[in-house]
């Protein structure tokens, strides 16, 4: 178990035996809140677990505390003290530090700490982006968050599905075709793109790739011959509706080679077009009419949404019978919930908070409530402090795969995750394109080669075993110099991944690997740290260096695997 686990444990039963004593009942399900010390002389741990009982208490925290120390049981300690008005701060022993860590592999080791949090079957559905134009770079940073949020999640022990919502059905799709219409329109005669179509050039392209590769038929085929009788009306119907599928299905090929190409994997790519060819949106409707929530409006038929948060009710089906957008994502997350999912997750981009309380609020009416919208907000490209303007036309990139053309992909990644999505990204190129150790990936990835380059020069296979439970249980880290920072830090890894798993601040593991990659450097640059030399002079204190830089690599590449970053052995 981790040690925070292991200290709330033990904090629960004392609290229940001090309680007994004062003839009070403890809350139920009371958890004491277990946090880091500022400062590890302090202690490992601290608690307010004393102001936390103050009210069923009835007492002083301080006496609280004391009343708690009494019937805490104290040999996983070397130290526990009350500080200031009521804090428990608590040192633990060196045994209880060897049984935390008894394990072959980091890997192992959060396995075996996966039932500490509550595990369920969620699904998250992110980047989503329309299969009419390439992503944008906001697609992109939802890409990386989603993807290694999900990764972080399966390592904490949830059962998480990742899921792409294709919206491949619509006026969307119908414009898509048009604007192939023209485009193929204008390779014969001058005419204007409607200002409702794709204005942009990359339709050309997929043209070019569709007329190559598909044999037009004889009914949208044009030569300069044909286009005098062209009855314009009745090709461009015609044409927009062979060009929309095939269309989205070059877009959206293009658009899955860009996310492998990001490392972001989806278990799915779910259609919206599915939904309406079983009936699946139509029928919706008639499920929240059932349930009351549906009223008639000039002939449509709207959603009672402003019960559930909404400005205003909104329209589901319109009064010519066509299902609006809206009803369609209700049908679509009900599918969610039909298959299963305790959980959903979403993933939007800036500017769709209007939208879920409408979402959320139809769930509620289906009878299900455990939905969660995450907005990934804008990000702003800067170059040498000044802002890009993003134009292809100017020979700046705007799309995600413009920008994974120009940056390391492992560079891209780290970067949109070190920021809350719910706040804008100031995404500076300067600093990405460094590669020296001012750019906090390479900075975590040179800690990882060194380790390796250390374990070259002594010939040890980092792969080996660690041996750290006979280390840390002989007291060796302690006896050479002060490095338990380092080590007491690495042991909050899987404590962090499971803090992740269930407040999806994701921000949090790239921030924990720099301190890491930090206080290593910090260690390695230390006084008499040459562990070569040692080995030689002192086998013991050797060995016991070198298991901790075993731990400190794997710690780190297996934190930079759950962000999708490589973690090489040489730079």
């Amino acid at each position: 178990m981790t040690l925070r686990f292991l200290l709330r444990n033990l904090l629960a039963q004392a609290a229940k035996v001090a309680a007994k004593k004062l003839g009070v009942a403890l809350p139920n399900g009371f958890v004491a809140r277990v946090d880091y010390t500022p400062n590890i002389k302090l202690g490992h741990y601290a608690t307010p677990v004393a102001m936390e009982l103050a009210k069923v208490f009835k007492k002083s925290p301080r006496q609280i505390a004391e009343s708690i120390l009494d019937a805490l049981d104290k040999s996983y300690f070397t130290k526990v003290e009350i500080a200031g008005a009521g804090f428990i701060n608590l040192t633990f022993s060196t045994k209880t530090l060897s049984n935390a860590v008894s394990f072959p592999s980091v890997g192992k080791w959060l396995k075996n700490v996966q039932g500490e949090i509550e595990s369920e079957k969620i699904i998250f559905e992110y980047v989503s982006a329309n299969p009419t134009g390439p992503m944008n770079i906001v697609s992109a940073r939802a890409a990386s968050v989603g993807d290694s949020l999900t990764r972080t999640l399966k390592a904490a022990g949830c059962d998480v599905w990742r899921e792409y919502y294709v919206n491949d059905f619509g006026n969307q799709v119908e414009m898509l075709g048009l604007s192939f219409a023209y485009r193929y329109l204008q390779k014969f005669v001058p005419v204007e793109l409607p200002e409702n179509c794709y204005q942009g050039e990359y339709i050309k392209d997929y043209l070019e790739k569709i007329l190559t590769d598909e044999k037009t038929p004889d009914a949208i085929l044009l030569t300069k011959e044909r286009i005098d009788t062209l009855d314009k009306s009745a090709w461009f119907l015609e044409a927009g509706k062979y060009f929309a599928p095939l269309g989205v299905r070059a877009i959206l090929t293009d658009q899955q080679k860009d996310l492998k190409t990001f490392r972001a994997e989806f278990d799915q790519f779910f259609s919206e077009a599915s939904l309406h060819q079983k009936g699946a949106v139509l029928e919706i409707a008639e499920k929240l009419k059932v349930k009351g929530k549906i009223k008639s409006e000039d002939g449509a038929q709207v959603f009672l949404s402003t019960e559930y948060g909404d400005d205003k009710d909104r329209v589901v089906v319109r009064s010519d019978g066509r299902p609006t957008y809206l009803l369609a994502d209700i049908a679509y997350h009900h599918n969610k919930v039909e298959r299963g999912f305790k959980r959903i997750v979403d993933i939007w981009g800036p500017d769709h908070h209007g939208y879920i309380a409408r979402l959320a609020g139809a769930l509620k009416a289906l009878g299900f409530e455990n939905f969660k919208v995450i907005i990934a907000q804008q990000v702003n490209l800067l170059e040498n402090g000044e802002p890009v303007v993003m134009s292809k036309r100017l020979g700046k990139f705007q799309t995600m795969r413009d920008l994974i053309e120009k940056i390391p992909v492992d560079v891209c990644r780290y970067f949109f995750v070190v920021r809350s999505l719910g706040t804008h990204l100031d995404f500076d190129l300067t600093l990405a394109l460094d590669q020296s150790k001012k750019n906090p990936v390479y900075y975590i990835q040179y800690a990882h080669a060194r380790i390796h380059s250390i374990a070259r020069e002594v010939d040890f296979g980092l792969t080996k075993p660690l041996e750290l439970e006979r280390v840390i249980g002989a007291g060796r880290l302690y006896e050479f110099f002060e490095r338990e920072e380092l080590f007491l830090f690495l042991l909050r890894f899987p404590e962090v991944v499971q803090d992740i798993a269930r407040n999806y601040e994701i921000q949090r593991l790239p921030e924990y690997l720099y301190q890491t990659a930090t206080l290593f450097t910090a260690f390695y640059h230390g006084k008499n740290n040459r562990i070569k030399d040692v080995l030689q002079s002192n086998p013991d204190e050797g060995f016991a260096l070198l298991a901790l830089c075993a731990f400190t690599a794997q710690v780190l590449e297996t934190g930079l695997s759950f962000l999708g970053i490589s973690a090489p052995k040489e730079m």
